[in-house]
């Protein structure tokens, strides 16, 4: 890693840049491959409800991840508190679900806590 920092974890191996896909790409890391496929399929789940499943299409507005209203609102208000608010309320709520549904709150908890580091890495410099 070139520049560590209190928000990344040491020995993380940044992805590439360019021509990034989503979490599936984890998978084609012979490193990676076995010991965190289960990790990578809940992540690329996560991804895809984001990217093209009700996350898209209740709040994505035809917009990219960063430009949604969970990460615009939390400029404007300076905090990320929302989004953990969000995050904490699906991981509640999935208490009570049956398992199908469940998992679907807690992917999108997720997707709200990707929101948050992305407001804190944009906030403190550190955005990929």
């Amino acid at each position: 890693m070139n520049n560590p920092s209190p928000l990344e974890p040491e020995g993380v191996r940044e992805l590439p840049k360019a021509g990034w896909s989503p979490p599936s790409a984890l998978r084609q890391d012979p490193l990676r491959q076995d010991d965190y496929f289960n990790l990578s399929s809940v992540l690329d789940r996560a991804w895809r409800q984001a990217a093209i499943g009700k996350g898209a299409v209740r709040h994505g507005q035809s917009l990219p991840f960063e430009e949604q209203p969970m990460l615009s609102i939390s400029r404007l208000l300076g905090s990320h508190v929302g989004l953990l608010y969000q995050a904490i309320k699906k991981a509640q709520e999935s208490q009570r679900l049956p398992t199908e549904v469940a998992v679907k709150e807690l992917l999108g908890a997720i997707n709200y806590l990707a929101g948050a580091v992305i407001f804190l890495e944009e906030k403190h410099g550190k955005a990929p």
